[in-house]
């Protein structure tokens, strides 16, 4: 376990109490001794995934994009960077809890409370940010009941996802159960109608008390006396094609405050619908972070997915894994991995390369030879040997004479392989566009003297190859 303790002090903010913590990130409240009736929220990466270079840019660019943003409903962002080792946010405080506890509200209520959320990610879309990960536990209430979007770390930011480097296209980014179709592909060509998905989904399943990825059935089916303009106004939001839902946000949030000023509002504003049982306000979501501690429960249900479900379910469970796992988790991950089926191997891969210790490396490398997990297998063993110091033992593992096969450019440059280097130097002339956008795509995670070598002997590209080549 990594020894290096909070900072006492980031500026003039003093950290109080932990307020809580993840897989990812701590929280402790912050003291501002100039400021002392300013109650502030600081959130410190964990030692564990410093190393993570992908993470960390991630969990800064949150603070980069709201500090660009502002409207009253979403959350503010004091400052952000770095103390020390430690990167940091410093944020507003938002002590109300989240959305989940209105689950089973009456449907008018609820809406009400929803409506300026939209308002709130038409602004972010309009500067070009897609949240990509909206759901209930990123809807807080600030202390003064105002309900506010949080939570950016995966956003999409239109301009700046090449320069940042914070996705890659084979990633699945959202969480299982509020996730657009479209999502299920590449991350970085999603629009703001993701977001659109995501809140109807919310809608639907805080009025009806179940979760539209499980039942995939109209409101009324699932909730017997479901107002009608109500249910269309959802349905749409939740149309597989984006092309048939609802346009925006600005769109939809006029619809729903129309809907609230409808006589057939007017009836459903003060009770929950007919038949709603306390058990339904009382059960997990699909993708509600689970109570217990134990990855036996957290991360079972992704394992379930992965063994069962199609090939869309089984992305969004895969990227759900990872974003459930934690510190600690890599004991339980390996196990696993050991049972599980072929279809769930390349999940647990990845998982691994998150969160798994040093003794995982060799099952990770042992992955090699599956076809259906040796490219995440890969990169996880790169990640992993970076975190771990044994380097060079993952890339004795992956280097091959030559170029060698793409699926293990990426870890080998990850891992700063000067051999591959040389040899991309000698074959260059003879690849074809698509093998020479993979390259690229690879050298990008270099070390910078060899990004610099690189892009010294691939001159001339054009079109999507000039992108790749300007950004090493």
């Amino acid at each position: 376990m990594n020894a290096l303790r909070p900072p006492a002090q980031i500026g003039s903010v003093r950290l109080r109490e932990p307020l809580g913590e993840g897989g990812m990130a701590l929280v402790f409240r912050g003291e501002d001794r100039f400021r002392p009736e300013v109650q502030s929220a600081v959130k410190l990466l964990r030692p564990e995934v410093h190393a993570d270079e992908m993470l960390v840019r991630r969990f800064l660019r949150e603070g980069e994009v709201l500090t660009r943003l502002s409207h009253p409903h979403l959350v503010e962002v004091y400052a952000y960077g770095r103390s020390g080792a430690w990167p940091y946010l410093v944020m507003e405080l938002l002590p109300g809890g989240s959305v989940k506890a209105c689950r089973g509200e009456a449907p008018a209520r609820l809406v009400r409370r929803l409506v300026p959320t939209c308002g709130a990610l038409q602004v972010a879309h309009a500067a070009g940010v897609v949240h990509r990960d909206l759901k209930p536990s990123n809807l807080l209430f600030a202390a003064d009941g105002r309900l506010k979007v949080t939570d950016f770390g995966v956003c999409f930011w239109e301009g700046a996802e090449g320069r940042t480097r914070a996705t890659r296209s084979q990633m699945v980014v959202g969480t299982l159960g509020y996730m657009a179709p479209e999502q299920h592909g590449d991350p970085r060509r999603v629009d703001g109608r993701c977001d659109v998905y995501a809140l109807g989904a919310i809608l639907y399943e805080f009025t009806t008390g179940q979760a539209y990825a499980q039942v995939q059935l109209p409101p009324a089916a699932a909730r017997p006396g479901f107002p009608p303009r109500l249910a269309g106004l959802i349905l749409r939001c939740l149309q597989p094609d984006p092309a048939r839902r609802t346009p925006d946000m600005a769109t939809l949030g006029q619809e729903l405050s129309d809907w609230l000023e409808s006589a057939e509002a007017a009836g459903w504003g003060e009770e929950p619908l007919p038949g709603y049982r306390l058990e339904d306000r009382e059960t997990a979501t699909v993708a509600a972070p689970r109570r217990d501690e134990g990855p036996e429960v957290r991360l079972a249900p992704y394992l379930d997915a992965l063994g069962t479900g199609p090939v869309g379910v089984r992305r969004a469970a895969a990227e759900g894994l990872r974003a459930a796992a934690r510190p600690g988790d890599g004991p339980w991950l390996l196990a696993a991995l050991g049972a599980a089926p072929e279809g769930a191997r390349f999940a647990l891969a990845l998982a691994l390369g998150d969160v798994g210790e040093a003794g995982a490396l060799a099952a990770l490398l042992a992955l090699l030879p599956d076809p259906f997990a040796q490219r995440e297998a890969a990169e996880a063993a790169a990640a992993l040997a970076l975190r771990s110091d044994r380097a060079a033992e993952a890339l004795a593992a992956l280097r091959e004479p030559g170029l060698g096969a793409p699926w293990r450019w990426a870890p080998r440059a990850t891992l700063g392989d000067g051999a591959w280097v040389e040899a991309l130097r000698a074959a260059w002339p003879g690849l074809n566009a698509p093998l020479r956008l993979q390259a690229l795509e690879a050298a990008r995670r270099l070390p910078e003297d060899l990004r610099a070598a690189v892009k010294a002997f691939t001159p001339g590209a054009s079109g999507t190859l000039r992108a790749l080549w300007d950004d090493l």
